[in-house]
This record gives C-alpha cells, sequence and structure tokens, in this order.
C-alpha cells in the first residue's frame, strides 16, 4: 500500500448492503405518489444519482414533496440500513493497522451517512466522511472526492488516494477525480463497466477485496501495483 496515502470509501453496496432498505425507501414515497413500485433492478438502474439530483427528474415539480417523504422515511428507519457486507469491518481494521487514514464518499445523505457511521462505532475509522449535500455538488463530479481528500490532508492529491466503490458513479467519480478506483461487483459482474473504466483492481464481494489486502500486507514492503 505504499504507493498510496489514503483510502476513501463509497457507502452502500461497498461497505454495507443497503440494497432492500434502500428500495423500501424509494418504494414508500412512490406507493404515496401512486407510481409503480421499484424493483432492485430499478434500484440498480437509478443509482448513478443522489436523491437530490434524481428526484426532480422522476418527479418534477413534486420533488420537494417526494424528498421529504423520503427523508422521513430514512430518518426513522435509518438506522436498519446498517448491515457490513462479510469483511468489510476486517478491511477497515487492517488498512488502520497499516496506518492509512480512510474516509468515505457517499451519495446518501449526509446527516444519515453520519448517524449510520456513529451507529456502528465505525467512525473511529474515518478521517472524512462526505455524503450527499455537503459538497457543493455529489457524485459522480470530482467535488466531494476532492473535499474529502483535502479534509484528510490538505497536502494529498489524487494521485496519492485509492477510491474504491461498487457503481458506475463511483468508477466515474475517481475518473474525474484523478484517483485509482477499486470496482467491488456486489450487485453483479459488470464486465461492460470494466472494460469502460478499467479500474485499478475489482472484485466479486468486499470480502474477496480484504484477502486481496491481506496478501498485499505481507511482506511489510509490499504494496499494491
Amino acid at each position: 500500500m505504499k504507493q498510496y496515502k489514503a483510502v476513501i470509501f463509497d457507502w452502500d453496496g461497498t461497505l454495507v448492503d443497503s440494497t432492500d432498505w434502500v428500495l423500501g425507501a424509494h418504494n414508500h414515497v412512490r406507493e404515496f405518489m401512486n407510481q409503480p413500485l421499484w424493483t432492485k433492478d430499478d434500484i440498480f438502474g437509478c443509482s448513478s444519482l443522489s436523491t437530490r439530483e434524481l428526484y426532480p427528474k422522476i418527479y418534477g415539480d413534486k420533488a420537494q414533496e417526494a424528498m421529504a417523504l423520503l427523508f422521513e422515511y430514512t430518518d426513522k428507519y435509518n438506522l436498519e440500513s446498517a448491515k457490513p457486507y462479510d469483511g468489510a469491518k476486517d478491511v477497515l481494521d487492517t488498512l488502520a493497522e497499516m496506518d492509512l487514514p480512510l474516509g468515505v464518499v457517499s451519495n446518501k445523505r449526509h446527516e444519515a451517512l453520519s448517524a449510520v457511521i456513529e451507529h456502528m462505532e465505525w467512525n473511529k475509522y474515518f478521517s472524512s466522511t462526505v455524503g450527499a449535500g455537503y459538497a457543493d455538488r455529489d457524485k459522480p463530479s470530482a467535488i466531494p472526492l476532492l473535499f474529502s481528500i483535502n479534509e484528510i490532508h490538505s497536502d494529498m492529491t489524487p494521485a496519492d488516494i485509492l477510491y474504491v466503490g461498487d457503481t458506475e458513479t463511483d468508477l466515474l467519480c475517481a475518473q474525474n477525480t484523478g484517483c485509482d478506483a477499486v470496482f467491488i461487483q456486489n450487485g453483479g459482474e459488470r464486465p461492460d463497466l470494466i472494460e469502460k473504466y478499467a479500474p485499478k483492481h475489482n472484485f466479486m464481494t468486499t470480502n474477496a477485496f480484504y484477502s486481496f489486502i491481506l496478501e498485499q500486507k505481507e511482506p511489510q514492503t509490499a504494496k499494491i501495483a
């Protein structure tokens, strides 16, 4: 890991499995709005945008009402989204042992993201937490990732960072920022995205990424190449 000075993660779909929770939140809104309920495929299809960018496209002049319904639901049930993937905590523990600063940049609303990280007692791992609405723009803009990099250390550059995510939004954000990317395909194989964005590494699960880190950790002179 000597090649990187920090590792920054996406949240949902990368460290925690929140697909069912996200689906329930959006369908709470859609039922109220008398819209057809979404499937998991619909969720994956909309994962490229944060709510403040997605809802105006879907609900038009009712977007503010729809977002209020969504935030009411997520505030009430937010902590139920805290279901780590196998190996996620091991990844964080191991990278912390290697003295690498860690961060989170997510399109989950910032207040909800911070609350669930604190509930899981994972805030001890992260030098920076940036959720949707915290920076001027959300992913895939480079702005939130650059904001996080500066929070971790003002002297760091994108070349110093490894960004770990599970969607095209994450890969595009890393590309826009100039960071190397790790693509974790917890949502299923996406060879098209691997071909399009050429991430530094790709894995089928978070646990597979953990196994890779362990291989890199010994001997101490090893690094992610």
